[in-house]
């Protein structure tokens, strides 16, 4: 059975940004926005998470569960203050929100936690318990 949360070549994903778009443009600086490098580890009771959002606030992140799918929002609000200078040279701090989704699958969704500390995100996913399949069960004629 394929892991619930989807893989693809090996490798980790968001199911269609990632495989759909070319490298030139997941690579740029306008298409990235603010960038959620993230870790998946597994285990046998459960994945976890760890998404860095570097600068970002926990009150400016949010989780929300739908149909299965994980989304992390964050906000970045990197724009200049009122009487600040606006000369930039170059300029790649991203100020806006910025989302990315992880399908979880057979998981116990009222169980997931998350912690914020540091500049990380970590979320743990507990797995669904299989309960086995009872073989040669007996039943009962009234």
């Amino acid at each position: 059975m394929k892991n619930e949360l989807s893989t693809l070549d090996g490798g980790f994903f968001d199911p269609l940004f990632d495989f759909f778009t070319p490298d030139v443009v997941r690579d740029s600086h306008v298409a990235r926005g603010l960038e959620m490098r993230t870790d998946v580890k597994e285990n046998e009771q459960a994945y976890e998470l760890d998404v860095d959002l570097p600068g970002i606030r926990k009150e400016d992140i949010s989780l929300t569960l739908d149909d299965g799918y994980l989304t992390i929002k964050a906000k970045a609000d990197r724009s200049l203050k009122e009487g600040e200078k606006k000369n930039f040279v170059h300029r790649e701090r991203f100020s806006g929100v910025s989302s990315r989704s992880y399908y979880l699958g057979n998981v116990e969704e009222d169980k997931i936690e998350a912690t914020f500390a540091d500049g990380v995100l970590h979320i743990n996913v507990p797995k669904k318990v299989e309960q086995p399949v009872q073989n040669g069960r007996r039943i009962a004629i009234k």
